[in-house]
């Protein structure tokens, strides 16, 4: 049984061949369905570790607007039996492809950080881990895949548990990090004095024009009026340059609305703009939490303005009125852009987890696995591009 045990966790199917044990186990599953249950729930989590995608505010809303319309939202407790204290919180959802049940973080592209929130009695230990992703399996049983992405190896300072099963594997995603230890001097010091010289000369250029200031929004309702503005800029910008977008969709527009005008407020969100009176030039929002600060969407209006970088002046000039506040950590999230290295980031890698719950999930862990094999590979991505270059072109651009 143990060798069945051990090839069934290389396999991702642990959680379904050990559903019958884990209720005798060391963790205890709860699963909320309902909003307003999981609402209260959240709102009763204190001295957790979570990152700024798992806060109560972002995941409310999320529920409420883009969960409603992929799915049925799961809120997975896990609590440790000895103590009672809560190891871990799983903010999920149920969605359906074809026809999968699959159990996803609360994302669906808007989350560039996908993890649990840890309490006191989360694991620290891959043998804790597994017994913790055992229970949370049995209690998950009529789902057929969980497909966990993006997730980070550390929460906090802490580690993240799923990372620690042997099913976890790197995603091609990773994160950017600038951590500022010294004053703002120091950290201009560290980037290249052509840079620095770019820098003041677009200040510079951009402070000629009567009105032009770097503002924070802290005003709910102007935060509404930026946001709408940043997200036809966002979306002009994209199509352009033949990106597809979504997040002006009704659904999302919904989403970043009620959280940007509820965060704002508390401080959770935090709105910054270059404006000219009333004309945003480029706008930047983010989430804060503790001294760490993530970048989440940014717009420039580069046809009026691009003689002064104002993308890279609103990220520049945001990072430093932070720092004075106290924020140490900046995270310009995911894709590996040009700009986020020579602004001094470094990449932190994500982990995806993919497991089958049931035979009809193993399709979808093999092509997962596939998707994995070929990134880590030279050989077989090598491969694999050089077949697709033969393929013939089809119609269409549905992709």
């Amino acid at each position: 049984m143990l060798a069945a045990h051990d090839r069934a966790v290389r396999n991702g199917l642990a959680p379904a061949l050990t559903a019958r044990a884990a209720p005798a186990g060391r963790f205890e599953v709860l699963v909320e369905r309902r909003e307003d249950d999981i609402a209260r729930r959240l709102g009763g989590v204190r001295n957790a570790a979570a990152t700024a995608f798992q806060n109560e505010g972002w995941l409310r809303a999320w529920y409420a607007t883009v969960g409603r319309a992929i799915g049925t939202p799961l809120l997975v407790s896990v609590l440790d039996r000895r103590s009672g204290e809560l190891a871990a919180m799983l903010p999920l959802v149920l969605r359906t492809g074809g026809r999968l049940r699959i159990v996803e973080f609360t994302d669906d592209g808007v989350s560039d950080a996908n993890a649990p929130i840890l309490g006191p009695a989360a694991p620290r230990d891959a043998a804790d881990a597994l017994a913790m992703w055992e229970a949370m399996g049995a209690a998950l049983a009529g789902a057929d895949v969980l497909r966990f992405t993006k997730m980070p190896r550390e929460i906090e300072g802490r580690v993240n548990p799923l990372t620690l099963l042997p099913a976890a594997r790197r995603s091609s995603l990773s994160t950017n990090l600038v951590t500022i230890e010294g004053s703002w001097d120091d950290y201009l010091a560290t980037l290249k004095g052509a840079l620095r010289k770019q820098l003041r000369k677009s200040w510079r250029l951009f402070a000629e024009h009567e009105g032009a200031v770097f503002r924070r929004v802290d005003d709910p309702d102007e935060a509404v009026r930026v946001l709408a503005t940043l997200e036809r800029q966002q979306g002009a910008r994209l199509r352009a340059q033949g990106e597809p977008y979504r997040l002006d969709e009704p659904t999302f527009s919904a989403f970043y609305r009620a959280v940007t005008a509820e965060g704002v407020a508390d401080g959770s969100v935090i709105l910054t703009a270059l404006m000219q009176g009333e004309t945003v030039v480029a706008a930047l929002l983010g989430l804060a939490r503790g001294d760490a600060y993530v970048m989440v969407r940014i717009s420039v209006d580069a046809a009026q303005w691009a003689n002064c970088s104002p993308g890279r002046l609103v990220i520049v000039n945001t990072m430093q009125s932070l720092h004075a506040e106290g924020y140490r950590v900046f995270d310009f999230s995911v894709g590996d852009y040009p700009y986020k290295r020579r602004l001094g980031a470094r990449g932190e890698t994500l982990f995806d987890l993919t497991a089958a719950l049931t035979p009809r999930g193993l399709p979808l862990l093999a092509y997962d696995r596939a998707k994995h094999a070929v990134r880590r590979y030279p050989a077989v991505r090598a491969l694999a591009r050089k077949i697709m270059s033969k393929r013939p072109a089809e119609g269409g651009d549905h992709d």
